[in-house]
């Protein structure tokens, strides 16, 4: 059975270089589409980020890094290895590329593979000069706490919320039963948007179903937003369900 003797990390655009040069290419996002995709590229079970669409159109990169490791946690370093494994097992080669789309200082979800496979014993380095402090940088960057608040609290937030109308969520009755009250029903378009402020900047940061959502709690139920609205005034209704 093949080891494993090296594994890099690099962009797609290195791809064609490094099967030339023997490479086991790994996409470490899922499928790859456009002019990056070969046949020869492997994936490995799991380790997909297709879910994360907003949160990567928005920046949010706090949420990518929670999510991307949380993947990786369900997934466990063993079976990783096992897959890696595998890989050159079938493949008969011994290096593995594990491949992202960030270019240079960009974001990018190799560098936290390869930071969680450092971490639990496994040699990992990058083929580009990238800046890793930089990359550290981007996994606190979090977009709501950029956006600010309104210095309310909690409990002005709550009393405000609970004598909101809801209406109950019926396509999701079976699935994620829940209620939501609408931006244009609130009555105070300037005490809406404060208090969607408030959820998502002291909201607790909560996966659900693959998306990562910042989830205030008050008396009893839970309240959120959805991520598809990047802006805070893009929002147009709050969540609720009992705790």
């Amino acid at each position: 059975m093949e080891e494993i003797k090296q594994i890099v990390t690099a962009n797609f655009t290195e791809v064609d270089k490094l099967l030339s040069e023997d490479y086991i290419c790994v996409s470490i996002i899922g499928k790859v589409y456009g002019e990056y995709a070969r046949e020869e590229i492997q994936r490995i079970t799991s380790l997909n980020t297709f879910r994360h669409y907003y949160h990567k159109k928005a920046e949010d990169w706090y949420a990518c890094n929670i999510l991307y490791r949380d993947i990786l946690k369900r997934k466990g370093i063993e079976k990783l290895k096992a897959d890696l494994l595998n890989l050159v097992s079938k493949q008969n080669k011994s290096k593995i590329a594990l491949l992202g789309y960030g270019k240079e200082n960009e974001f990018c979800y190799r560098h936290i593979l390869s930071d969680y496979l450092n971490a639990n014993g496994m040699n990992v380095t990058e083929v580009e000069n990238v800046d890793l402090t930089i990359q550290k940088e981007y996994w606190k960057q979090n977009q709501y706490k950029a956006q600010g608040h309104y210095n309310l609290t909690d409990e002005y937030v709550g009393q405000i919320l609970e004598k909101s109308k809801w209406i109950f969520a019926k396509t999701m009755a079976k699935t994620n039963p829940h209620w939501y009250t609408l931006r244009k029903n609130f009555g105070n378009n300037e005490q809406f948007l404060h208090i969607v402020a408030h959820i998502r900047f002291y909201g607790i940061a909560e996966i659900f179903e693959g998306v990562l959502y910042r989830v205030f709690y008050y008396n009893g139920y839970k309240y959120w937003d959805h991520p598809c609205d990047i802006l805070n005034e893009d929002c147009d209704l709050i969540n609720r369900k009992p705790v």
